[in-house]
Protein backbone atom coordinates (compact mmCIF):
# COMPACT_ATOMS: atom_id res chain seq x y z
CA UNK A 1 0.00 0.00 0.00
CA UNK A 2 1.39 3.46 -0.91
CA UNK A 3 1.84 5.76 1.85
CA UNK A 4 -0.26 9.01 0.97
CA UNK A 5 2.30 11.34 0.34
CA UNK A 6 4.03 9.12 -1.62
CA UNK A 7 1.30 8.44 -3.92
CA UNK A 8 0.24 12.08 -4.70
CA UNK A 9 3.57 12.86 -5.80
CA UNK A 10 4.06 9.76 -7.67
CA UNK A 11 0.81 11.56 -9.49
CA UNK A 12 2.42 14.65 -9.96
CA UNK A 13 5.54 13.55 -11.65
CA UNK A 14 3.06 11.50 -14.16
CA UNK A 15 0.50 14.24 -14.87
CA UNK A 16 2.81 17.77 -14.61
CA UNK A 17 5.65 18.00 -16.79
CA UNK A 18 6.66 21.01 -14.51
CA UNK A 19 7.36 18.28 -11.34
CA UNK A 20 10.47 17.76 -13.44
CA UNK A 21 13.69 19.87 -13.60
CA UNK A 22 12.99 22.54 -16.46
CA UNK A 23 16.06 22.44 -18.05
CA UNK A 24 15.56 18.37 -18.89
CA UNK A 25 17.88 17.13 -16.50
CA UNK A 26 17.70 14.58 -13.69
CA UNK A 27 16.46 16.31 -10.06
CA UNK A 28 19.43 16.36 -7.74
CA UNK A 29 19.53 16.22 -3.96
CA UNK A 30 16.43 15.88 -1.73
CA UNK A 31 13.95 16.40 -5.18
CA UNK A 32 15.74 13.46 -6.51
CA UNK A 33 15.43 11.79 -2.99
CA UNK A 34 11.41 12.49 -3.21
CA UNK A 35 11.55 10.90 -6.61
CA UNK A 36 12.68 7.67 -5.71
CA UNK A 37 10.83 7.10 -2.85
CA UNK A 38 7.72 7.76 -4.80
CA UNK A 39 8.80 5.46 -7.52
CA UNK A 40 9.31 2.36 -5.26
CA UNK A 41 6.58 2.90 -3.37
CA UNK A 42 3.89 3.37 -6.22
CA UNK A 43 2.05 0.10 -8.00
CA UNK A 44 3.45 -1.59 -11.11
CA UNK A 45 1.22 0.69 -13.60
CA UNK A 46 1.73 3.74 -12.03
CA UNK A 47 5.96 3.04 -12.22
CA UNK A 48 5.10 2.58 -15.81
CA UNK A 49 4.07 6.17 -16.16
CA UNK A 50 6.19 7.69 -14.37
CA UNK A 51 9.04 6.20 -16.84
CA UNK A 52 6.92 7.30 -19.92
CA UNK A 53 6.60 10.83 -18.56
CA UNK A 54 10.42 10.60 -17.57
CA UNK A 55 11.12 9.49 -21.62
CA UNK A 56 9.10 12.10 -22.80
CA UNK A 57 10.81 15.34 -20.68
CA UNK A 58 14.21 14.07 -19.53
CA UNK A 59 17.44 14.33 -22.09
CA UNK A 60 19.53 11.64 -22.61
CA UNK A 61 22.02 10.91 -19.97
CA UNK A 62 25.94 11.92 -20.10
CA UNK A 63 28.17 9.23 -19.77
CA UNK A 64 30.42 11.36 -18.02
CA UNK A 65 27.87 12.11 -14.86
CA UNK A 66 26.67 8.52 -14.70
CA UNK A 67 28.64 6.77 -12.22
CA UNK A 68 27.79 9.50 -9.82
CA UNK A 69 24.06 8.74 -10.41
CA UNK A 70 24.51 5.19 -10.11
CA UNK A 71 25.86 5.43 -6.89
CA UNK A 72 23.58 8.04 -5.59
CA UNK A 73 20.21 6.30 -6.34
CA UNK A 74 21.60 3.17 -5.07
CA UNK A 75 21.97 4.80 -1.86
CA UNK A 76 18.97 6.70 -1.90
CA UNK A 77 17.49 3.14 -2.54
CA UNK A 78 18.65 1.19 -0.21
CA UNK A 79 17.78 3.46 2.98
CA UNK A 80 13.84 2.61 1.88
CA UNK A 81 12.41 -0.49 3.58
CA UNK A 82 13.11 -3.00 6.37
CA UNK A 83 16.40 -4.09 7.77
CA UNK A 84 16.98 -7.35 8.85
CA UNK A 85 17.42 -7.76 12.97
CA UNK A 86 20.22 -10.86 14.24
CA UNK A 87 18.72 -13.47 16.58
CA UNK A 88 15.24 -15.51 16.77
CA UNK A 89 11.68 -14.61 16.58
CA UNK A 90 12.30 -11.55 14.22
CA UNK A 91 9.56 -10.93 11.58
CA UNK A 92 10.06 -8.39 8.09
CA UNK A 93 7.05 -7.04 9.36
CA UNK A 94 6.96 -6.17 12.84
CA UNK A 95 3.90 -4.64 12.92
CA UNK A 96 1.62 -7.23 11.39
CA UNK A 97 3.74 -10.00 13.32
CA UNK A 98 4.60 -11.51 9.41
CA UNK A 99 7.51 -12.91 8.04
CA UNK A 100 9.42 -14.62 10.63
CA UNK A 101 12.73 -15.69 9.69
CA UNK A 102 16.50 -16.34 12.07
CA UNK A 103 19.89 -15.14 11.09
CA UNK A 104 22.93 -16.25 12.24
CA UNK A 105 26.40 -16.34 11.54
CA UNK A 106 28.93 -13.26 10.45
CA UNK A 107 27.93 -10.49 7.79
CA UNK A 108 30.05 -10.88 4.85
CA UNK A 109 29.86 -11.29 1.00
CA UNK A 110 28.52 -14.30 1.16
CA UNK A 111 24.82 -14.72 1.78
CA UNK A 112 23.18 -18.49 2.39
CA UNK A 113 19.05 -18.98 2.79
CA UNK A 114 18.70 -22.30 4.58
CA UNK A 115 15.07 -23.33 4.03
CA UNK A 116 13.46 -25.87 6.06
CA UNK A 117 10.85 -28.97 5.31
CA UNK A 118 7.33 -29.31 6.59
CA UNK A 119 4.20 -29.71 5.14
CA UNK A 120 0.74 -29.29 6.28
CA UNK A 121 0.40 -27.48 9.53
CA UNK A 122 4.37 -28.67 10.13
CA UNK A 123 7.48 -26.68 9.64
CA UNK A 124 9.53 -23.70 11.22
CA UNK A 125 12.44 -21.68 10.52
CA UNK A 126 14.14 -23.54 13.98
CA UNK A 127 14.70 -26.35 12.29
CA UNK A 128 16.36 -25.37 9.40
CA UNK A 129 18.37 -22.70 11.79
CA UNK A 130 19.44 -26.13 13.96
CA UNK A 131 20.59 -28.36 11.09
CA UNK A 132 22.29 -26.36 8.44
CA UNK A 133 24.78 -23.28 8.79
CA UNK A 134 28.39 -22.96 9.07
CA UNK A 135 30.77 -22.29 6.67
CA UNK A 136 31.71 -18.65 7.68
CA UNK A 137 28.70 -17.44 5.94
CA UNK A 138 25.96 -14.81 6.78
CA UNK A 139 22.39 -17.12 6.89
CA UNK A 140 19.15 -16.46 6.61
CA UNK A 141 16.26 -19.17 7.33
CA UNK A 142 12.84 -18.17 6.57
CA UNK A 143 9.70 -19.55 7.65
CA UNK A 144 6.93 -20.33 5.25
CA UNK A 145 3.84 -17.90 5.64
CA UNK A 146 1.59 -20.78 5.19
CA UNK A 147 2.27 -24.33 6.53
CA UNK A 148 1.51 -26.13 3.29
CA UNK A 149 2.51 -29.03 1.10
CA UNK A 150 3.82 -26.69 -1.54
CA UNK A 151 4.45 -23.68 1.40
CA UNK A 152 7.94 -22.03 -0.53
CA UNK A 153 5.13 -20.89 -3.47
CA UNK A 154 2.20 -20.66 -1.39
CA UNK A 155 0.77 -17.03 -1.89
CA UNK A 156 3.30 -14.63 -1.08
CA UNK A 157 6.11 -16.65 0.58
CA UNK A 158 8.04 -16.88 -2.48
CA UNK A 159 8.25 -13.13 -2.68
CA UNK A 160 8.58 -12.94 1.15
CA UNK A 161 11.96 -15.02 0.62
CA UNK A 162 12.98 -12.79 -2.67
CA UNK A 163 12.41 -9.54 -0.23
CA UNK A 164 13.96 -11.12 2.54
CA UNK A 165 17.24 -11.24 0.20
CA UNK A 166 16.67 -7.07 -0.42
CA UNK A 167 16.45 -6.27 3.28
CA UNK A 168 19.58 -8.07 3.83
CA UNK A 169 21.23 -5.71 1.14
CA UNK A 170 19.73 -3.27 2.95
CA UNK A 171 20.86 -3.84 6.34
CA UNK A 172 25.00 -5.36 5.36
CA UNK A 173 26.99 -3.53 3.07
CA UNK A 174 29.48 -5.62 2.79
CA UNK A 175 26.71 -8.51 1.18
CA UNK A 176 27.82 -9.07 -2.29
CA UNK A 177 25.25 -9.57 -4.72
CA UNK A 178 27.39 -12.51 -6.43
CA UNK A 179 27.11 -14.40 -3.97
CA UNK A 180 23.98 -15.09 -2.90
CA UNK A 181 22.96 -18.89 -2.29
CA UNK A 182 19.66 -21.06 -1.48
CA UNK A 183 19.77 -24.36 0.27
CA UNK A 184 16.68 -26.33 1.61
CA UNK A 185 16.37 -30.11 2.89
CA UNK A 186 12.55 -31.97 2.00
CA UNK A 187 10.03 -29.26 1.65
CA UNK A 188 12.80 -26.95 1.59
CA UNK A 189 14.37 -28.83 -1.24
CA UNK A 190 11.05 -28.50 -2.86
CA UNK A 191 11.60 -25.00 -2.18
CA UNK A 192 15.21 -24.35 -3.02
CA UNK A 193 14.54 -25.94 -6.43
CA UNK A 194 11.94 -23.74 -7.64
CA UNK A 195 12.67 -20.36 -6.22
CA UNK A 196 16.15 -20.97 -7.44
CA UNK A 197 15.18 -21.70 -10.63
CA UNK A 198 12.74 -19.17 -10.44
CA UNK A 199 15.37 -16.33 -9.57
CA UNK A 200 18.27 -17.83 -11.43
CA UNK A 201 19.59 -14.14 -11.67
CA UNK A 202 19.82 -13.25 -8.19
CA UNK A 203 21.29 -16.38 -6.87
CA UNK A 204 25.00 -17.63 -7.47
CA UNK A 205 23.58 -21.29 -6.42
CA UNK A 206 21.27 -23.64 -5.27
CA UNK A 207 21.55 -27.12 -2.90
CA UNK A 208 18.35 -28.61 -2.26
CA UNK A 209 18.49 -32.32 -0.35
CA UNK A 210 16.01 -34.95 -0.26
CA UNK A 211 13.54 -32.45 -1.97
CA UNK A 212 12.70 -32.17 -5.72
CA UNK A 213 10.98 -30.00 -8.59
CA UNK A 214 7.57 -30.90 -9.08
CA UNK A 215 6.51 -33.59 -11.86
CA UNK A 216 3.93 -32.62 -14.10
CA UNK A 217 1.70 -35.78 -15.99
CA UNK A 218 1.11 -34.24 -19.71
CA UNK A 219 -0.49 -36.11 -22.38
CA UNK A 220 3.07 -36.10 -23.63
CA UNK A 221 4.14 -37.64 -20.59
CA UNK A 222 5.77 -36.73 -17.48
CA UNK A 223 8.16 -32.67 -17.33
CA UNK A 224 9.35 -30.96 -15.00
CA UNK A 225 7.31 -28.19 -14.07
CA UNK A 226 7.73 -25.54 -16.35
CA UNK A 227 9.95 -22.37 -15.14
CA UNK A 228 12.86 -24.10 -13.68
CA UNK A 229 15.16 -26.06 -15.71
CA UNK A 230 15.93 -23.20 -18.96
CA UNK A 231 16.53 -20.93 -16.50
CA UNK A 232 19.25 -22.84 -15.02
CA UNK A 233 21.65 -22.43 -17.74
CA UNK A 234 23.63 -20.26 -16.03
CA UNK A 235 23.72 -21.17 -12.04
CA UNK A 236 25.39 -24.12 -10.55
CA UNK A 237 23.41 -26.59 -8.86
CA UNK A 238 24.08 -29.64 -6.58
CA UNK A 239 20.98 -31.29 -5.84
CA UNK A 240 21.07 -34.61 -3.30
CA UNK A 241 18.64 -37.63 -2.96
CA UNK A 242 18.73 -41.35 -1.47
CA UNK A 243 16.87 -44.06 -3.07
CA UNK A 244 15.63 -45.44 -0.46
CA UNK A 245 14.09 -42.09 0.67
CA UNK A 246 10.61 -42.83 1.26
CA UNK A 247 9.02 -39.06 1.82
CA UNK A 248 10.44 -38.16 -1.17
CA UNK A 249 10.91 -40.37 -3.52
CA UNK A 250 13.85 -40.36 -6.18
CA UNK A 251 11.34 -40.42 -9.42
CA UNK A 252 11.57 -36.87 -9.23
CA UNK A 253 15.01 -35.93 -9.28
CA UNK A 254 16.18 -38.91 -11.51
CA UNK A 255 13.67 -37.47 -14.17
CA UNK A 256 15.04 -33.79 -13.64
CA UNK A 257 18.62 -35.16 -13.85
CA UNK A 258 18.04 -36.79 -17.59
CA UNK A 259 16.52 -33.83 -18.54
CA UNK A 260 19.23 -31.38 -16.97
CA UNK A 261 21.56 -33.82 -19.12
CA UNK A 262 19.32 -33.44 -22.32
CA UNK A 263 19.43 -29.44 -21.76
CA UNK A 264 23.39 -29.69 -21.40
CA UNK A 265 23.88 -31.57 -24.64
CA UNK A 266 21.94 -28.79 -26.65
CA UNK A 267 23.70 -26.10 -24.91
CA UNK A 268 26.90 -27.45 -23.75
CA UNK A 269 28.17 -23.84 -22.41
CA UNK A 270 25.65 -24.25 -19.63
CA UNK A 271 24.13 -26.46 -17.26
CA UNK A 272 26.63 -26.88 -14.26
CA UNK A 273 25.41 -29.46 -11.96
CA UNK A 274 26.25 -32.18 -9.58
CA UNK A 275 23.65 -35.26 -9.05
CA UNK A 276 24.49 -37.01 -5.61
CA UNK A 277 22.23 -40.46 -5.77
CA UNK A 278 23.16 -42.14 -2.65
CA UNK A 279 21.34 -45.17 -0.80
CA UNK A 280 20.51 -46.06 2.68
CA UNK A 281 19.94 -42.75 3.92
CA UNK A 282 16.42 -42.13 3.87
CA UNK A 283 15.05 -38.88 3.90
CA UNK A 284 18.25 -37.71 6.08
CA UNK A 285 20.92 -35.43 5.09
CA UNK A 286 24.23 -36.55 3.09
CA UNK A 287 26.23 -38.76 5.81
CA UNK A 288 28.53 -35.87 5.26
CA UNK A 289 26.35 -33.42 5.93
CA UNK A 290 25.37 -30.19 4.18
CA UNK A 291 28.55 -28.34 4.13
CA UNK A 292 30.61 -29.75 1.75
CA UNK A 293 28.29 -29.36 -1.20
CA UNK A 294 27.70 -25.96 0.29
CA UNK A 295 31.48 -25.47 0.23
CA UNK A 296 31.16 -26.34 -3.83
CA UNK A 297 28.57 -23.73 -4.25
CA UNK A 298 30.39 -20.87 -2.55
CA UNK A 299 33.63 -21.49 -4.94
CA UNK A 300 31.55 -19.91 -7.64
CA UNK A 301 30.04 -16.34 -8.24
CA UNK A 302 26.77 -15.35 -9.68
CA UNK A 303 27.62 -14.04 -13.78
CA UNK A 304 24.85 -11.13 -13.61
CA UNK A 305 25.39 -10.34 -16.81
CA UNK A 306 26.36 -13.52 -18.60
CA UNK A 307 26.38 -13.60 -22.78
CA UNK A 308 23.81 -16.32 -23.05
CA UNK A 309 21.23 -16.99 -21.11
CA UNK A 310 17.87 -18.98 -21.21
CA UNK A 311 14.45 -17.85 -19.48
CA UNK A 312 11.23 -19.52 -19.17
CA UNK A 313 9.15 -16.71 -17.28
CA UNK A 314 6.16 -18.54 -14.97
CA UNK A 315 5.81 -15.42 -12.87
CA UNK A 316 3.74 -12.38 -13.55
CA UNK A 317 5.51 -10.32 -11.06
CA UNK A 318 8.95 -11.49 -12.35
CA UNK A 319 9.67 -9.25 -15.31
CA UNK A 320 13.23 -8.33 -14.86
CA UNK A 321 15.90 -11.77 -15.61
CA UNK A 322 19.19 -10.82 -16.37
CA UNK A 323 19.62 -8.26 -18.97
CA UNK A 324 15.78 -8.53 -20.48
CA UNK A 325 12.82 -6.68 -18.84
CA UNK A 326 9.63 -7.86 -19.77
CA UNK A 327 6.73 -6.33 -18.60
CA UNK A 328 3.54 -8.57 -19.63
CA UNK A 329 6.02 -11.81 -20.37
CA UNK A 330 4.36 -14.58 -22.87
CA UNK A 331 4.50 -17.27 -19.80
CA UNK A 332 6.26 -21.34 -20.54
CA UNK A 333 7.97 -19.71 -23.46
CA UNK A 334 11.25 -20.46 -23.61
CA UNK A 335 13.66 -17.72 -24.35
CA UNK A 336 17.25 -17.60 -25.74
CA UNK A 337 19.13 -14.29 -25.88
CA UNK A 338 22.46 -14.08 -26.67
CA UNK A 339 24.99 -10.88 -27.22
CA UNK A 340 27.60 -12.06 -30.37
CA UNK A 341 30.04 -10.03 -31.86
CA UNK A 342 29.63 -6.93 -33.35
CA UNK A 343 27.23 -5.49 -30.94
CA UNK A 344 24.56 -7.84 -32.14
CA UNK A 345 21.89 -9.38 -29.98
CA UNK A 346 19.95 -12.31 -31.22
CA UNK A 347 17.01 -13.54 -29.15
CA UNK A 348 14.64 -16.38 -30.06
CA UNK A 349 12.54 -18.88 -28.68
CA UNK A 350 12.98 -22.25 -28.22
CA UNK A 351 9.48 -23.19 -26.62
CA UNK A 352 6.39 -21.36 -27.63
CA UNK A 353 4.73 -18.35 -29.77
CA UNK A 354 7.34 -15.76 -30.84
CA UNK A 355 5.39 -12.51 -29.99
CA UNK A 356 8.18 -10.05 -27.73
CA UNK A 357 5.72 -7.19 -27.51
CA UNK A 358 6.98 -5.46 -24.58
CA UNK A 359 10.20 -7.12 -24.27
CA UNK A 360 13.06 -4.83 -23.24
CA UNK A 361 16.85 -5.51 -24.15
CA UNK A 362 18.84 -3.88 -21.24
CA UNK A 363 22.43 -2.93 -22.52
CA UNK A 364 25.74 -1.82 -20.99
CA UNK A 365 29.39 -3.47 -20.66
CA UNK A 366 30.66 -6.07 -21.18
CA UNK A 367 27.43 -6.72 -23.46
CA UNK A 368 27.70 -4.13 -25.80
CA UNK A 369 29.71 -1.20 -26.88
CA UNK A 370 26.75 1.96 -26.32
CA UNK A 371 29.31 4.16 -28.55
CA UNK A 372 28.48 2.07 -31.54
CA UNK A 373 25.62 0.94 -33.36
CA UNK A 374 23.69 -1.78 -31.82
CA UNK A 375 21.88 -4.35 -33.89
CA UNK A 376 19.12 -6.65 -31.90
CA UNK A 377 17.21 -9.50 -33.74
CA UNK A 378 14.49 -11.23 -32.61
CA UNK A 379 12.90 -14.15 -34.31
CA UNK A 380 15.07 -14.02 -37.30
CA UNK A 381 14.01 -10.25 -37.84
CA UNK A 382 16.00 -7.43 -37.33
CA UNK A 383 13.93 -4.89 -35.04
CA UNK A 384 16.63 -2.58 -34.29
CA UNK A 385 19.54 -1.24 -35.48
CA UNK A 386 21.25 2.21 -34.38
CA UNK A 387 22.96 3.74 -31.37
CA UNK A 388 21.21 3.58 -28.24
CA UNK A 389 20.36 6.67 -25.45
CA UNK A 390 21.19 6.28 -21.64
CA UNK A 391 17.91 7.35 -19.80
CA UNK A 392 16.88 7.88 -16.16
CA UNK A 393 13.76 5.65 -16.60
CA UNK A 394 15.83 2.90 -17.83
CA UNK A 395 17.62 3.24 -13.95
CA UNK A 396 14.33 3.50 -12.49
CA UNK A 397 13.11 0.49 -13.72
CA UNK A 398 16.00 -1.63 -13.23
CA UNK A 399 16.68 0.24 -9.44
CA UNK A 400 14.11 -1.97 -7.34
CA UNK A 401 16.17 -4.60 -7.26
CA UNK A 402 19.12 -3.14 -5.70
CA UNK A 403 21.50 -4.66 -7.56
CA UNK A 404 24.79 -2.35 -9.05
CA UNK A 405 25.43 -5.17 -11.62
CA UNK A 406 21.77 -5.33 -12.70
CA UNK A 407 21.18 -1.71 -12.92
CA UNK A 408 21.12 -0.76 -16.09
CA UNK A 409 21.11 2.70 -17.93
CA UNK A 410 20.38 1.82 -21.42
CA UNK A 411 17.67 -0.05 -23.11
CA UNK A 412 15.67 -1.02 -26.61
CA UNK A 413 11.96 -1.89 -26.77
CA UNK A 414 10.79 -4.37 -28.92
Amino acid sequence: MLRKPALLLALILVVSPPAMAGDGQVPKGKALKTLVHAYLDASFGERIKMRKRWDETLAPLEPAKLKALRKELLKIALKHGPKLKKGTNYFLDEKAKKGKYILSGKAGKALFLGLHGGGQGQGDAGSAASAMGGGGWLWIYPEVLHKTGPGWTSTGTEEFVIELIQAAKRTWKNVDPNRIFISGHSMGGYGSWTIGSHHADVFAGIAPYAGAPTIVETPGGRIVQPGLIPNLFNIPLHFYQSGDDKNVEPDANDLANVVLKQWKKDHPTGFEFRYDRVEGRGHAAPKEGYLPSQKWLAAHDRKPRPKKFLWQPVLAWKRHFYWVYWARAEMETVLQVEAKDGDRIEINTLEGGDDYSGLSVLLGAPLVDLSKEIIVVAGGEERFRGKVQRSFSTLMMTLPRLDEHLLFDARVDL
